[in-house]
């Protein structure tokens, strides 16, 4: 909370003066948390297993993009499921290429509070996505590589990053380092709202596709409907995180992925400008919605990385 205009801290501990070397150098802290568990050391280490899982994941990710952004009216040659019209492919290989970076920024992450939240929000996603496929198993091409690449991908990281992440949270001593910056309460309050409502709008997405379909922007299907709600759906799980989450260091990186996702889905409405065919106030609407959102991101990023009263010297 904010009180009197100045940051309130009582709920981020701060880092201790000890972390710093003898050079002034900033380093991890190495505090035991009985509340993590014994022997469990509070030093914000990335573990080894979530950056093998990371790397793995990364050219998976690109291939997806190549595919449905780079070739996405061949997509019944190439993917799991033919999708039309292209606009689909496109946002969801835009997607994949923000994820790619989200993954290639956890490979070499030195902090896990870092990247943290975006296991959470992936969970959610590759769950989603998972269980899509088994309501419209019948849709896909199951003799295609793509296929299994995609089945293998979305039933096994729904358990594997959760493990991931409980393995690595342990470590995070939730302590604000020098130079980070403590995020306004307005602006927490403002993304947990942003996040409701589109976490609202992505369960209506996937759990009543018909009732999204007759209004969308562009042509969906009931599978593309509900594969889009899972892309919807991964921001919005980061948003409502500010809700508890107050170290801006702890979501800089998932502004920049969201950033990243929303310049590939506007070129990839300027290329497809003529497969929208939906209520012109509404494709507008969403036009609009889309270029604004993207500007309050930016901004966001670029204020929270000026100096400000909150922020802790370094």
């Amino acid at each position: 909370m904010v009180m009197g205009g100045r940051p309130d801290n009582r709920f981020v501990r701060p880092i201790p003066a000890a972390v710093r070397s003898s050079a002034g150098h900033f380093r991890h802290t190495c505090v035991v948390d009985p509340v993590a568990g014994p022997g469990v050391v509070n030093d914000d280490r990335v573990l080894k297993a979530t950056r093998v899982v990371s790397v793995v994941i990364i050219p998976v990710l690109a291939a997806a993009f190549v595919i449905l952004y780079l070739f996405p009216g061949r997509t019944d040659q190439l993917w799991a499921w033919e999708m039309r019209p292209t606009m689909t492919a496109m946002v969801m290989g835009g997607g994949y290429l923000s994820g790619a970076y989200f993954f290639y920024r956890a490979a070499t992450a030195r902090q896990w509070h870092r990247i943290g939240l975006g296991f959470v929000a992936i969970t959610v996603f590759t769950a989603m996505l998972g269980i899509a496929t088994v309501v419209h198993w019948d849709r896909f091409n199951h003799g295609h590589v793509s296929f299994w690449a995609w089945a293998l991908l979305y039933f096994s990281t729904p358990v594997l990053l959760p493990w991931l992440w409980a393995r690595n949270r342990r470590h995070d001593p939730h302590t604000v380092e020098p130079g980070d910056r403590l995020v306004p309460t307005p602006v927490r309050t403002a993304m947990v709202a942003l996040g409701a409502v589109q976490l609202t709008v992505a369960g209506i997405m996937f759990l009543r596709p018909t009732a999204i379909i007759d209004h969308a922007p562009w042509p969906l299907t009931p599978l593309t409907c509900r594969s889009l709600s899972a892309f919807a759906a991964f921001p919005s799980i980061i948003y409502l995180t500010f809700a508890f989450e107050k170290r801006w260091s702890s979501f800089q990186i998932f502004i920049e992925v969201a950033i990243l996702g929303m310049v590939l889905i506007g070129i990839a409405a300027f290329r497809a400008h003529a497969e929208f065919d939906g209520n012109a106030a509404l494709v507008w609407g969403w036009r609009l919605g889309l270029a604004l959102g993207l500007v309050l991101l930016i901004a966001l990023r670029i204020s929270m990385a000026r100096p400000g009263r909150d922020r802790l010297n370094s």
